[in-house]
């Protein structure tokens, strides 16, 4: 009969008590009865726990519970069983695989740890041995560069063709041929005015004159003038003398066609019967000058100049772009002016706007597109360096686009086919046979006359993608269309 002892496991314990039991029994086998309302042990890291002291005090403890969930949350951390009888009649071999889940013993890991240390050391010493030991040589090869030159046609359906707009802006200046007198200062003086009518007779501030010429004054004051003195001899009217006034007067216009000699001024515009008048002196001070005047013609100049910079600006495309022939339209040209026919001005400036249309496509596009699709062009035994096409120049044709590409090559290599090649030969025959695709370098060997190895495990072979730098020119005439 094994010995066992056994420990209820109700919702009063905790963990502490439950390794105090663990630790105060001097039997090897620890059954903890666990009720279902003891939560505790549901914990994963309390079961871990208990398995810990289970292996510091080297004992076996297993959980005895009906309640499945508990059971397969213990799977590998500690044994479970729903009685003592169950765990009893297990097979050794269950027990031993639970006891193994629960976890070995702390000796047991070293021992097991240290035993595979020494098995990895000894295996890695001997392979180290064999390597040491057995001939060896790394080959790297550099494979040759060729630079080549060739045309392809390009349809233009296969490109990305860029629709642009650009506003073109111009302006021109011409001088304005129209002339305009222009008055800059009234004429002035003094007229006298004479009554014959014995009343005394006013006149206004504004009251016009007229010359010979047809020229109008005004006064520029009320003037009031008296009127005739009349003599009477015997009650017969004997003689008479007419009152007179002086009076101030401008023209109603600047310029100096108002200018006029003495006695031209002769009448009133209104009708005043006994009211005469004279200047005695010359009316003087009208001043003109003649200025600039925008005309129509000027206008029409001003465009024409205009429009003929708009039509000679022409379309430039950027860095690394092509401009598609034929595919530039331009817009009506939107013509303003700065000045309109009878402004005073010495010249008239047309600012003229336009809207251009064009296509193009991008230098990038087309090379992009030669790197596609040379790799399907080359011979088979060339690969094509990434990166090396080069767009040297673009013709337009009628659908298609013919690009003058350089672009780089190197042989195909491969390394086994090299390995199979140089195996059992010396460096000299080794260059002569690969010479053509690459140039060689061997390390490891001790010596220029030491063979290369004849088993191929020993031969490593590397490709190398720092190209060489000595480039040979050949002409490969691909001329194709897409």
């Amino acid at each position: 009969m094994q010995d066992y002892q056994l420990f209820s496991i109700g919702i009063e314990e905790s963990i502490l008590t439950m390794v105090h039991k663990l630790r105060n029994t001097v039997e090897k086998l620890i059954f903890f009865q666990v009720l279902d309302e003891s939560l505790l042990l549901f914990s994963e890291d309390n079961l871990k726990l208990l398995a810990h002291y289970a292996k510091e005090e080297n004992k076996t403890l297993v959980l005895l519970t009906e309640n499945r969930e508990l059971r397969q949350k213990a799977a590998g951390i500690l044994p479970a069983a729903e009685s003592i009888e169950d765990y009893l009649s297990e097979p050794a071999a269950e027990k031993d695989e639970q006891r193994s889940r629960a976890g070995l013993p702390k000796w047991a890991k070293v021992v097991l740890v240290a035993a595979v240390c020494v098995f990895v050391l000894l295996a890695a010493l001997k392979v180290g041995l064999e390597y040491w030991m057995a001939p060896k040589v790394v080959v790297t090869v550099y494979p040759k560069i060729l630079t080549t030159e060739t045309d392809l046609r390009i349809a233009l359906g296969e490109l990305n063709v860029i629709p642009e707009t650009l506003e073109i802006k111009k302006v021109a200046t011409t001088a304005a041929t129209g002339k305009t007198v222009v008055g800059t200062q009234r004429a002035t003086g003094e007229v006298v005015f004479f009554n014959q009518n014995p009343k005394e007779v006013k006149l206004y501030k504004g009251t016009q004159l007229k010359a010979r010429n047809g020229n109008i004054y005004q006064l520029t004051e009320d003037v009031l003038i008296p009127g005739a003195e009349v003599v009477y001899v015997l009650d017969v009217k004997s003689s008479q003398t007419a009152g007179q006034a002086l009076g101030f007067i401008e023209a109603i216009e600047l310029g100096d066609q108002y200018n006029v000699k003495a006695g031209e001024i002769t009448e009133l515009v209104e009708s005043y019967p006994d009211i005469t008048v004279r200047n005695l002196n010359d009316i003087t001070g009208g001043k003109s000058e003649t200025r600039p005047t925008v005309v129509q013609d000027d206008l029409t100049k001003a465009r024409q100049q205009v429009v003929e910079l708009l039509n000679k600006e022409t379309v430039k495309v950027g860095s690394g772009e092509y401009l598609l022939p034929g595919s530039t339209e331009r817009a009506e040209p939107v013509v303003v002016y700065d000045q309109k026919v009878g402004d005073f001005a010495p010249t008239v400036t047309a600012s003229g706007t336009q809207k251009v249309s064009y296509r193009k496509i991008t230098g990038a596009d087309v090379q992009q597109k030669i790197e596609n699709i040379l790799p399907n062009l080359l011979p088979t035994a060339y690969n094509l360096v990434s990166g090396s096409p080069r767009v040297k120049n673009v013709e337009f044709e009628k659908d298609a686009v013919k690009v003058s590409a350089s672009f780089e090559l190197y042989p195909t290599l491969d390394a086994e086919e090299i390995a199979s090649v140089i195996l059992g030969k010396d460096p000299e025959e080794a260059e002569i046979l690969l010479g053509e695709i690459g140039r060689l370098t061997f390390d490891g060997l001790k010596d220029e006359e030491s063979l290369l190895p004849t088993r191929k495990q020993w031969l490593k072979v590397v490709l190398s993608d720092e190209y060489d730098a000595d480039k040979t020119f050949v002409n490969i005439s691909l001329n194709q269309s897409i």
